[in-house]
């Protein structure tokens, strides 16, 4: 069974010129990707380019393995939501028919809409956390509110991928932290595709399955923690109010830890980032456990198993 929902080959974008080539990428269902890089870099040319809403300079973009440059709007709506980082123009609607506008692709304007249609309203609301503000108006919400109405619409709009330019880049660091939450559990209790364009690398980090990096012309994917690693990503967003200390480490994180290790490291960035991989996949650190991991020149060694990337690893421990 082909479980991929997005393939990406050879991708250029750009207008005139382009921002980005040579962009390859594959994505199951189900996965939460992060994209990340500079103001400029080409993450808002890139999610617009996937929702038809810029040309593509050349290469294709397939999803479920349908070429979507040859989808109508009313197709691509039905197979692709989007967030954005904020409205221009708050409706005076409540936020019940906010969220009922995620309908639009299946009906014709505001027709009568069906109990089906009513109880996924409902529902995403309720996934959402959102169901007592169904009522109030949405220019009446806080940001926050209205970002996660926003979500909720998107949820109705029920497509298999669901694309967010920056979701949190408005909002104080209270808000960012509770969207951000409900990314992950979304992603976890819905089984839909998220791909979420942010400079919160730190946030994003905690349960992406995969990292883009946009970086002078140039794109990178894979297991976040190597990209992370290899590119440098907080030293170069360090312009960008993200700072991180590489030999003390700055991030806390809330791990469900049901599996033990033994660590042994060099001290390197390479090894905390390897660190970093394994307590966010749920490994605990006990110097008694049987299975002991080495670190040492960019080397990771499990028993007498060489790796040479932390991907090869998290796979290797997923699957014996």
């Amino acid at each position: 069974m082909n479980d991929e929902i997005l393939h990406i080959d050879n991708l250029s974008i750009g207008y005139q010129q382009p921002i980005c080539s040579g962009i390859f990428a594959r994505v199951k269902k189900g996965e939460l990707v992060g994209l990340t890089g500079k103001n400029g870099s080409g993450k808002s040319t890139l999610i617009k380019s996937l929702l038809g809403l810029q040309p593509l300079l050349s290469g294709s973009v397939f999803m479920n393995s349908e070429n979507i440059n040859a989808w109508d709007v009313r197709k691509r709506s039905k197979d692709i939501a989007v967030v954005f980082s904020r409205l221009n123009q708050v409706p005076v609607l409540s936020v019940f028919d906010l969220v009922r506008l995620g309908r639009l692709p299946y009906s014709n304007g505001f027709s009568k809409i069906s109990a089906e249609e009513k109880d996924q309203i409902h529902s995403s609301l309720e996934l959402v956390g959102i169901t007592d503000l169904k009522n109030k108006m949405a220019n009446q919400l806080s940001d926050g509110q209205l970002q996660m109405a926003m979500i909720a619409r998107a949820l109705v709009q029920d497509t298999d991928l669901i694309i967010m330019d920056e979701p949190t880049s408005h909002l104080d660091i209270e808000n960012q932290f509770k969207i951000f939450e409900l990314i992950y559990k979304l992603a976890k209790e819905t089984g839909k595709t998220f791909v979420v364009a942010t400079h919160q690398v730190e946030l994003v980090l905690q349960n992406a399955t995969q990292l883009w990096w946009i970086d002078q012309g140039e794109f990178h994917s894979g297991f976040p923690e190597q990209v992370a690693y290899e590119q440098r990503i907080f030293e170069k967003l360090s312009q960008n109010r993200i700072k991180f200390n590489y030999q003390t480490g700055s991030f806390q994180f809330l791990y469900s830890e049901t599996k033990s290790i033994h660590f042994a490291d060099d001290g390197s960035d390479f090894s905390y980032w390897v660190r970093h991989a394994l307590k966010r996949n749920g490994y605990a650190f006990n110097e008694n456990s049987p299975i002991r991991i080495k670190v040492q020149n960019k080397q990771i060694q499990l028993n007498s198993t060489n790796f040479d990337s932390i991907e090869s690893l998290l796979y290797y421990l997923e699957i014996r």
